[in-house]
């Protein structure tokens, strides 16, 4: 057998070259490769949530940077663009391929007041099928220190109230409490205008408003036990303010009355009266200088005792002549005694 093969241009080994005179030809199967290519859009690279601090003085702090990358080979348009108008973009557009995209994130917090603001930047990129993709980037925004404003700072005023709440107590029908002051701030500066409220008819103010900058107002708070009975009553003081970041506010009033006691007494004498027609004496005396209830009759005596009077008390005394037919003389100098509880 012969050990010399021979093979023609496009046959497989193992066929005669009697094959290929025939014209019968096999044909090697060709083979066609084809990259799949994904695209990722609008890649951002960490830190990718900007924040900001903006104050009265300093409304534009530093800007800041988003980076942002795509996985692709096919350079492709993108946009940027904010949905909040204190934020602006640069640049708002470009091309990107496989290399890093920046842009420009700055913030601008003249005319907001103190607070805390989101807004959004998105980054949109159209890929190859023509449909637009959006990567959202969030941003934060702190304003403090009152309204921030360009050029000029200006102060948001505020409203400090000291005390908290007042509180009075008494003996019903007796002696009024001691007035009790509410002291006014306006800590953050400005120019703080303030008015004050108080419904109930036992309680008053010495003021009922003002204006307020770096000074300390004092409100003189007051009540009165006239015509209430035993118990405790409540109310309180409303205090608004024009434009402060905290208005408005209330001052809890408490009046507390215990019931009155009538142990107290008061003596009195005075000089006898010279007059040869001096029929006695009439004893005047009440809770209010100058006003007293009925006469009491003391006879010709010249001394007299009061007595069951309420403590917590200030009565006031005044005596009076009277002679044979029933006139009667001016009244004596007044004299005052308080009753304790």
């Amino acid at each position: 057998m012969n050990s010399n093969h021979e093979y023609t241009a496009g046959a497989r080994p193992g066929h005669s070259r009697k094959a290929a005179a025939m014209g019968v030809f096999l044909l090697l199967p060709s083979f066609c490769l084809t990259a799949m290519v994904s695209e990722t859009l609008a890649f951002p690279v960490p830190p990718t949530t900007p924040s900001y601090n903006a104050s009265i003085a300093n409304p534009t702090p530093p800007a800041q940077t988003v980076t942002f990358s795509k996985k692709s080979l096919v350079p492709r348009p993108w946009t940027a663009a904010s949905d909040a108008a204190w934020l602006t973009i640069s640049p708002s557009g470009g091309t990107i391929a496989r290399e890093q995209d920046q842009i420009t994130v700055q913030v601008n917090a003249s005319g907001l007041p103190a607070g805390t603001y989101d807004g959004t930047v998105r980054i949109s990129i159209e890929d190859k099928n023509g449909r637009t993709q959006v990567t959202p980037v969030p941003v934060a925004l702190v304003v403090a220190g009152g309204t921030a404003t360009s050029g000029t700072a200006t102060s948001t005023p505020s409203l400090s109230l000291n005390p908290a709440s007042l509180s009075f107590s008494g003996t019903a029908g007796g002696t009024a409490p001691s007035a009790k002051t509410i002291n006014l701030s306006n800590p953050t500066g400005g120019t703080l205008t303030w008015t004050l409220a108080e419904p109930a008819s036992w309680l008053s103010l010495n003021v009922a408003g003002g204006t307020t900058k770096t000074e300390i107002d004092a409100v003189s708070a007051s009540v009165s036990t006239t015509g209430l009975a035993a118990g405790t009553y409540s109310t309180a003081i409303t205090v608004t303010a024009t434009g402060a970041a905290n208005s408005s506010q209330t001052i809890p009033v408490t009046l507390t009355l215990s019931p009155p006691t009538a142990s107290g007494t008061a003596s009195l004498t005075w000089d006898p009266n010279t007059e040869a027609n001096l029929a006695g004496y009439n004893v005047y005396f009440g809770t209010q200088p100058g006003i007293y209830g009925a006469p009491v009759s003391a006879g010709t005596a010249t001394s007299y005792t009061a007595g069951n009077l309420m403590g917590g008390k200030t009565y006031y005394f005044s005596v009076t002549a009277l002679d044979s037919t029933g006139n009667e003389s001016l009244h004596s100098i007044e004299v005052s005694k308080p009753i304790l509880q």
